[in-house]
Formats: C-alpha cells, structure tokens, sequence
C-alpha cells in the first residue's frame, strides 16, 4: 500500500510532500467524532503552522484531510511515547491536525407530509449549506445537461413565466421573447448580448458553476492563490488561461449550435417571498440558460470546462431546483441515496442535516448512512457484507468482543410536545430475557404521528437492543480499499461469538455469521511500512452515539412555543396575530 503525506498552507498551496515518513498515524470515523493526523514528519520540513492543513493520500486516493492543531518540534537525548512506542528526540517535528466532530453538519429546517425517506434525505442535503451532497446515476455527457433540462421543463408552467418588462415576477422566459442573434459567451460561464422583449438585458451569469478566468484578476488568484506573484504574461502563458480560452469556446459553440431557447433566473426567495438573488454585485442577472435539450450550465460542468460554485455555499440556492444533481455530473455515478419505500406521515426536520439523515435511517428500518471523502452522503440498507475477509495469521489479526453500555431494550418515547399526540412505551422482549431491561427516555420533536414513531423505534431498537460489537481487524500489510461505512464479514478465523445470539437481533438479517460495521480506519506509517486497522461496531450502526446524536441540536421543549416578534413568521402560524 502507497501513501502520500501533503502539507497545505493558508493559501491552499501545498508546501510539502513525503511518501516516507517517521511515524504518523491518519484516523477517519463516523460523522459525530473526529478525524484525526498525528505523528511525526520528516525534520526536513520547511514551514508548518496552525491553519495549515494535512491530507493523507493512499494508493493515490485521498483518505484525510484535516486541519493542523498543534506542532511541537523536540531536540534533545530523551525519548517519548508517542503513539505506540518510544521514540528517541534528536530532531523531531511531533504534528496533531484534527477535523472536528460535527464540522459537515449544517442545520436545516423543513417540514414534510407524506413523503417517501430518500426523497426527505435529498431535500434536506440540498437545503444544507456547504458542498455535502449526494449522487445521482449518470454516465457520460450529456446525460447529466439533458437531465437538468427535463428537470426544468417539470417546472416550467405558464403560472411562473417570467413577467414582460421586469424580473420582479415569475422565473423563466422562452424562445418566442429570447433574441440571442446577438449573444455571446464573454467567458466561460457568462452570457452577454441577449435582448428579451426587445430589451438588452444585462449579462448572465450562469449558476452553480465557475470556469477559470480569461486574466489575472482578483477572482483568478482566489481560485489559484499562487498567481497572485506571477505577472499578466505569465498568467496568459499558463495552463489556467488556456482552460479558460477553452470553456469560452465551448459556451460559445452551444450558444451557435443549440440556441437559447429557455432562461431561468434563480427562483429563491427571502422569508418575505421575494428573490433575493438574481443580480450579482456586477449587475449580472443569475440564473441557468437552456437550448437543444441542453442545460448550458451542466454542460459546461460535464465536460470539465467549469467547476461547481456554491455562492454563499449555496445560501441562495432554492432547494427544489436539487442543484446538487451537479456534483454526479463530472464521471459516471450511481444513486448514493436508495429508495426505501417507507412514507412519512409527518415530519418537521430541524437540526444538522447528518443527524437528520441518522434519524431517516432508522425510520427506514435496517438502513444506514455515510459520508464518503468527497462528501457525498451514502444512504442504504445494510444487507449483503461488501466485503468478506478471510482468516490469514500472516497478513491479519481479528478481535470480534461486544459492548453492553449502550444497550437500550426499552424505551419511553415523547414525540412534539406542541401537539401532544405521541406518548409510547417500546421494548424488544427478547432482549430484555436475555440481558434484563435496559431502560432509555428518548424525547424527539420531529415525529408527530405515532405510525412514524413506531417505524423510528422500531429501527433504533433493532440496532440498541442487543450488545454493540466492539472489535477490530488489523492488517499487517496494509488495507486501501476499506472505508468507513462497509458492512464486512469475517470467516474462518478462530474467533467466535461468546454472547448469545437471539433470535431477532439485527431484525435477523445476519444470523450465523461474524458481521460488523466499520465505524474507524486507521492507517498508520513509518518509513515506507503501513498498517491498516479496521475498528467495527455494530451491522446497523450509522454513528458511535445514535441516542445522543439525534437529539444533538434539537432545541429544548420550551423553545418551540416561543416566537420572535421580529421574525416575518409571526402571525402566519398556529392563529398568533399582532392585532
């Protein structure tokens, strides 16, 4: 197993690179607890500090990437544990870079009715701000530019065309009042010279994605902080110039060869129901340009010519557009978020996206969750082990124990208070013979109607009611391939199950076999020597502390009675009115 060890500054440029180093450990985990880089680096580093950021890369893949917390550089003759052995102190650059639990985790707040689990999880990843997201199917170009266009024409009604003479009203405009004889593609993602009833319009800028720059300017050296030192000419003569001429030239050929034949400005509205973000700071209006069956933006992301650009990290983005559809579009992909078939009745998310996802899971009865490195969330069941290891004393070693202090087989379950209607007592009869009751009060507001707690429940116990597993699998040689999140199983080993197996435990999905979840991977490096350890948990276990994170950001009970007098919602709800 290769690996890389890459040191970024505040800037993002990379100052240092090594493929050997002393001792270093890189730890990734599930969404409530913390990656995690320490160890030693090469002494021959020139400059590293709190800010900078290390990313660990194996077999050519990134693994970690977290930012630098402490450095202590050690001269001397002593030695000191670190991590597991005792190392001398002649000249040694001791490092601890952490990514902090929660950090992906922006809050949302929706409110659905009957609606299926995985279209929820879509609308409250593309509600969360920042570029956590999901993955649709897709293959090559132009699936994903056709597949944005037909998702316009699904909400293209003569109800919300645009209004003639302003954009104060509607959002798009079609072919009959679009004149584009004159338009051009003034770079890479911006539109100019269209004229709609007969009016020149401003430039438009397309959304959701951002093409190199055509010159050195501001926004040039923000996307590449090292041109900010070269000069004009040798910005022109760099391969960031060439890419720009290039997404030019495309968004010119589409604009010849498929006309724009629709325009859409962006539709999102402030809580006073009035757009908030169709002129930029140029005065460029925003919004989306289609033609040939075409999505021009998509395009352009498809074919490599543009990047995805969330503005604000996408605070202005209106959920129902699914904008982050765009993330699949570079490579081909397949669904990350499975159908379960499972309809809500009621439920009002509210709290960080993940916990919400976590809750989704077990609502959909025996399904789990996980963000990948490029932050796409994985949403499915936990059904066939993907991957299966066999016993090998030369090349792995396997701890397969459990854990009883998590273990809740009966629980006391209060939905919103506000409505009062969900009171219930839960309990897994089995468990409670074979380990004695394992009481547990679980308060949580987003569930209103007792058929959804009763699916909730019913997920949390079939994962909380039986002893956590707690082992590990450590391989000697190294281990690239295992992430977290991968439902494994172990045969052949001399290791067996010394607890009782019931019956129902994990619904009964895995009866007879050594299956567990992997909730860390860590991968430790010295010289060009790695290891892989494997630490598992339980086969329906999502993060390290469901009870807990469910509830994490979810505000006292007291606090949803109370409005404030300032917020453009009062008087819209529940019969309040300041008359």
């Amino acid at each position: 197993m290769e690996y890389r060890v890459e040191v970024y500054d505040t800037w993002g440029r990379r100052v240092a690179a090594f493929d050997d180093v002393p001792l270093l450990e890189a730890t990734r985990t599930t969404p409530d607890e913390r990656d995690m880089v320490r160890g030693l680096l090469p002494h021959e580093i020139a400059t590293i500090g709190a800010a900078h950021r290390v990313r660990v890369l194996v077999d050519g893949a990134l693994f970690c990437d977290a930012p630098v917390v402490s450095i202590g550089p050690h001269w001397g003759d002593t030695r000191k544990l670190i991590l597991d052995r005792y190392v001398p102190l002649h000249t040694v650059i001791e490092a601890r870079a952490e990514r902090a639990a929660h950090v992906d985790n922006p809050a949302v707040s929706q409110a659905h009715t009957n609606q299926e689990i995985s279209a929820i999880v879509k609308s409250a990843i593309n509600e969360a701000l920042g570029p956590l997201h999901y993955t649709v199917a897709h293959g090559a170009y132009p699936e994903g530019a056709q597949q944005e266009n037909v998702k316009f024409l699904g909400r293209k009604t003569t109800e919300n065309e645009l209004e003639v003479g302003g954009i104060s009203e509607g959002q798009w405009v079609g072919a009959p009042r679009i004149d584009a004889s004159a338009a051009y593609a003034k770079d890479g993602d911006t539109i100019a010279g269209l004229v709609v009833d007969g009016e020149p319009w401003p430039d438009l800028r397309l959304i959701m994605i951002d093409a190199e720059e055509t010159s050195r300017n501001s926004h040039a050296i923000k996307r590449h902080p090292e041109v900010a030192g070269w000069s004009d000419a040798r910005y022109d003569a760099s391969g960031y110039k060439r890419a720009a001429d290039a997404a030019k030239a495309f968004l010119q050929a589409l604009i010849d060869e498929e006309g724009v034949e629709y325009i859409e400005l962006n539709p999102h509205k402030n809580a006073f129901g009035e757009y908030d973000d169709r002129i930029d700071a140029f005065g460029r209006y925003i919004g989306m340009a289609f033609g040939g069956g075409l999505c021009f933006n998509a395009a352009l992301f498809e074919t490599g010519h543009a990047d995805v650009y969330l503005y604000e990290q996408g605070r202005y983005h209106a959920p129902e557009l699914a904008l982050k559809d765009f993330f699949s579009y570079r490579s081909a992909h397949e669904d990350s978020v499975t159908h379960t078939g499972v309809t809500l009745s009621e439920f009002d998310a509210s709290g960080g996206v993940l916990e919400i996802v976590a809750a989704l899971a077990y609502a959909g009865g025996g399904y789990v969750f996980t963000v990948d490195e490029a932050q796409a969330v994985h949403f499915g069941p936990a059904a066939a082990p993907k991957r299966v290891y066999f016993h090998d004393p030369l090349r792995t070693s396997v701890q397969y124990g459990a854990d009883a202090r998590d273990l809740a087989n009966l629980v006391f379950f209060q939905g919103n208070p506000f409505t009062g209607s969900v009171s219930k007592t839960y309990s897994r009869s089995a468990s409670i013979g074979a380990y004695g009751p394992a009481a547990r009060r679980f308060e949580y507001f987003s569930i209103s109607r007792v058929e959804d707690a009763d699916r909730l429940i019913a997920g949390l116990l079939a994962d909380l009611a039986y002893p956590t597993i707690s082992g590990a699998i450590t391989f000697f040689d190294g281990n690239a391939e295992a992430r977290v999140g991968d439902l494994i199983e172990v045969r052949g080993a001399p290791v067996r199950r010394l607890e009782p197996e019931l019956a129902d435990e994990w619904d009964g999905r895995f009866s007879g076999k050594l299956v567990a979840r992997v909730c860390r991977v860590v991968h430790k490096f010295s010289g060009k020597q790695a290891t892989t350890t494997l630490h598992l948990t339980s086969p329906l276990r999502s993060v390290a502390r469901p009870f807990s994170y469910l509830v994490r950001s979810q505000p006292a009970a007291s606090t949803l009675f109370e409005f404030r007098l300032d917020d453009a919602r009062v008087g819209l709800d529940m019969g309040f009115h300041l008359d």
